[in-house]
Order: C-alpha cells, then sequence, then structure tokens
C-alpha cells in the first residue's frame, strides 16, 4: 500500500475513532495524537496495510526489527502496548487478533482516505478537473484501485466491467484521483442521462476542447448502453488525441480496440458459515455491512453469535456492495434478526438506497431493471430459463437445457457467452472448470418481477 502518493498527497487510514497517518508516522484519535512507542506504531502499520489477513510473528519481526535477533516475547510486549492505545478492552472494540501457531491480524474495518500532505500545497497538479467529489472512501478494493493506477499510465483504454452496483463508479473515480502528476486534465463524463448517445460527440468535444495536447484523462462512466457508439468514439478520440487515456466503466466490455479489461468480483464473503468473528472480519462484504449498519446504529457491535447471521445476509446478497449498503442500513429499523424475512420476500428489491443516488440505483429493481432492459428477446428468455437452474451449472448443460425452448443451439450459446459478457452470467473459475452462476439477486428479481417461463432441467 503506498502511502504517499505521487502528486503530493497522503493517504490516511481510518478506522473506528482513529487516523492513522504513516507517512507522518501518526496515529490521531479525533484531533488528539495518541501516545505509542516507535515499535508498537511500526507494528500497526505492518498489520494495518494488509487488513484482513493473517501475518506470521517471524515476518512481523523481520519487517520491524529487520536483522537485529530479536524473542517472540518482545512482539508480545509490544502488540499489548499496541492493544492498550487503541483502548481494546476498556471499549469493548477489537482491533488485533491472534491467532495461535500463526500470528497476527488487524480485524477493524479500514477506510483509505486521500488528503493534502500539507495545507500550504495544492492537493495535486491537476490543472482541469471536472470530477465528481466522493465523500467515502473504498472498502475492499485497495489491490483493484493500486493495479488501475499502476496500468493506467501505460494503457491507453482499460475499462472497469462488473454487474450494476459493484462499485465501478467510485472506484475509477478514486484512481483518477491519485492519477494526478501522469494527467494536467482529468474530465469526467457520465453516459446514463444520455439514452441514446444523441449527444455524445457534442459533449466530449466539449471536454476535451481541441486541441488536446496535454497528457489527459478521460473517465467515461456507465457506457454499457451505448456500448457500440463508446467503442467508435474512443477509437477516434485515441488517435486524434496521442495524450489521451481513457478510463471507462461499463456493465460489459468495449470491445473496442487495445482496450484491457478489468473486471470486478464481488467483495469476500467467507465460504463456510461456522467461521469466527476474527475470521468473519477478515472479509470485506463483513466489513462493509459492520461500518455501515454502526453508521445507522451506534449500538450495533459484531458480536460471535451474529456472525453465521452476517455471513449469510453477505452470500444472499453475492457480496454486492450495494446491495449489502442497502441491507445493512435497514439494522437501524429492522434489527439484523429481521434482515432474514426481508430478503425471503418482494421487498428485497426496493430496500431503499441513497436519496442523492442516481435512479439506477435507488433500490436493487432498478438497478436490473436497467441491465434487464439492456438485452435482447433471446438473452432476456435465456436469462429466465437459466434462473430456473440449481446454484452453478456448465456451459454444457446450460446449453443443453435452452436447446429446443425455443432457442436452437447455436443461439443458446450465443446468448450464455452474451449474458456472461453482459455481468447478468457469473463466470466462476475452479478446480473442477468453469462454473456459471445466476447471481441470487438477479434470481429474486426474475422470480418477484419478469414473467415467469416454463420449467426447465439441468442435464
Amino acid at each position: 500500500m503506498s502511502v504517499m502518493t505521487e502528486y503530493g498527497t497522503e493517504t490516511i487510514l481510518q478506522f473506528g475513532r482513529f487516523q492513522f497517518h504513516p507517512y507522518k508516522r501518526q496515529l490521531l484519535q479525533g484531533d488528539r495524537p495518541v501516545r505509542i512507542g516507535s515499535r508498537a506504531l511500526d507494528i500497526l502499520q505492518v498489520l494495518i496495510r494488509q487488513p484482513g489477513e493473517i501475518i506470521g510473528k517471524d515476518t512481523i519481526i523481520a519487517q520491524v526489527w529487520g536483522d537485529t535477533v530479536v524473542e517472540e516475547i518482545n512482539l508480545r510486549v509490544h502488540i499489548a502496548a499496541l492493544r492498550r492505545a487503541l483502548g481494546e478492552g476498556r471499549t469493548g472494540e477489537r482491533y488485533i487478533a491472534n491467532v495461535p501457531l500463526r500470528g497476527y491480524g488487524f480485524v477493524g474495518v479500514v477506510e483509505t482516505l486521500v488528503a493534502p500532505a500539507t495545507p500550504a500545497e495544492p492537493p495535486c497538479r491537476i490543472a482541469v478537473s471536472n470530477l465528481p467529489v466522493l465523500l467515502m472512501g473504498l472498502v475492499g478494493r485497495q489491490a483493484l484501485l493500486e493495479r488501475v493506477v499502476t496500468q493506467l499510465p501505460q494503457t491507453r483504454l482499460m475499462t472497469l466491467v462488473g454487474p450494476g452496483g459493484m462499485g465501478k463508479t467510485s472506484l475509477a473515480i478514486h484512481a483518477a484521483e491519485q492519477l494526478g502528476k501522469h494527467f494536467r486534465q482529468v474530465r469526467f463524463l457520465d453516459l446514463s442521462p444520455d439514452p441514446d448517445g444523441i449527444s455524445l460527440s457534442q459533449s466530449l468535444a466539449i471536454l476535451l476542447r481541441e486541441p488536446a495536447a496535454e497528457p489527459t484523462l478521460l473517465v467515461l462512466d456507465n457506457c454499457e448502453h451505448l456500448a457500440a457508439r463508446c467503442a467508435e468514439a474512443v477509437e477516434h478520440l485515441l488517435r486524434l488525441h496521442p495524450a489521451l487515456r481513457i478510463l471507462a466503466t461499463s456493465r460489459e466490455p468495449l470491445r473496442a480496440e487495445g482496450e484491457h479489461v478489468l473486471r470486478l468480483p464481488p467483495l469476500e464473503v467467507p465460504e463456510r458459515d461456522d467461521v469466527s468473528l476474527v475470521q468473519a472480519m477478515c472479509c470485506s462484504a463483513v466489513q462493509l455491512f459492520v461500518m455501515r449498519a454502526r453508521e445507522v446504529c451506534d449500538r450495533f457491535e459484531l458480536k460471535p453469535q451474529q456472525v453465521r447471521a452476517i455471513v449469510d445476509i453477505c452470500r444472499r446478497l453475492d457480496g454486492m456492495p450495494l446491495a449489502i449498503e442497502m441491507a445493512a442500513r435497514q439494522v437501524g429499523i429492522l434489527g439484523l434478526s429481521g434482515l432474514p424475512a426481508l430478503l425471503d420476500s418482494p421487498l428485497q428489491l426496493l430496500m431503499p438506497g441513497r436519496r442523492t443516488a442516481p435512479a439506477r440505483q435507488q433500490n436493487l429493481r432498478a438497478t436490473y431493471d436497467w441491465s434487464y432492459g439492456l438485452l435482447d428477446a433471446a438473452e432476456q428468455r435465456c436469462l429466465r430459463l437459466l434462473a430456473q437452474l440449481g446454484e452453478d451449472f456448465t456451459l454444457d448443460s446450460a446449453v443443453a437445457s435452452l436447446d429446443g425452448n425455443p432457442l436452437c443451439r447455436e443461439c443458446a450459446f450465443a446468448a450464455v457467452r452474451q449474458l456472461a459478457d453482459k455481468s447478468l452470467l457469473w463466470v466462476e473459475q475452479g478446480d473442477c472448470g468453469v462454473r456459471y452462476r445466476v447471481p441470487h439477486t438477479a434470481r429474486a428479481y426474475i422470480r418477484q418481477v419478469v414473467v415467469p417461463e416454463v420449467a426447465v432441467t439441468a442435464a
């Protein structure tokens, strides 16, 4: 994790009531510096760089003490000092977990914030920017963020692809904010208000204002309904402006020349139901749920006996950040015990999002209305039929089930491939080969909103 961005801003790691400034080597509780020894601070820096991961004791000692020979008791002493500084045992909050025979891990929910390194310096070198200002950090996307920031200066066109509600826009904006050294202009264009692409060319011309000779980053958001037009437009722009880089977000690849596709996976959900509290808090989906639940219910504290319920909720919501945030915000009204019944009812699709969110993200039904409406008739029929299959299935079994319903085998194969491309059919690669799955939330949408099809049986 880079603690100092290249254009003069500092990364701040926030957890609970604390803010850790790695560059300044300072831990704050509110505005008050926390008194903590240098070694304990070094240990915090090692652990918090990999939240949720258990780091071996030898690894921690090597990173904190270097080549100096140190007994394990010294590590335990400084871990105890760190826990005291963080108030563990007094406030009920827990940040440092110990896994016997393995090591230590940071299990608090960590948000990444970016702030000016010094108040006197300008926040970045960007001369012109119309990026939206985000009020919340990313959860569980640090590795993807670093990958985008690292690769984009060497890539002329990159598209972040994933289902609606997976956090593509937030990731793109955070990445663009961190690329100030490379680009004198950063321009943002949301295409969702332009249903037919009529104003696409005009909007791009106004944003880039020929000639665009300075290094420029263009963020094209929500390209899925204009994928063909966007592919033509970006190829034209990249040929016209050698100093231009484009970061796009879409529910399907643009399939343009030179495009690099980065698919966003769901947030991490524990594979088993019987995980411990520490193990659950190592997963980003659980971290996000707890964080948002605490925002609406300050008395909410995750207890060991609640872990199974939260894991089940996150799994039923497919690890989708938008859906998890919507569900977590119901805790203040329904309590944790009331959420399973909500997810079993048609009201699941109507859980409210932020008042200021785009119309397609006001609830899950609107999110799927947008995606489903972009499918052609064959793809819609294919999705309705596949939603009736088992938890997951192979390509052959999917095509065999669709054959004669009344899709021919070639049409069925094409429809399955298109649904996967458009992020409505998830592709999961494992030891047993490639399998496909209709997300639980999409199944709920098909079951409750779309006219059902005649039942099919998996081959």
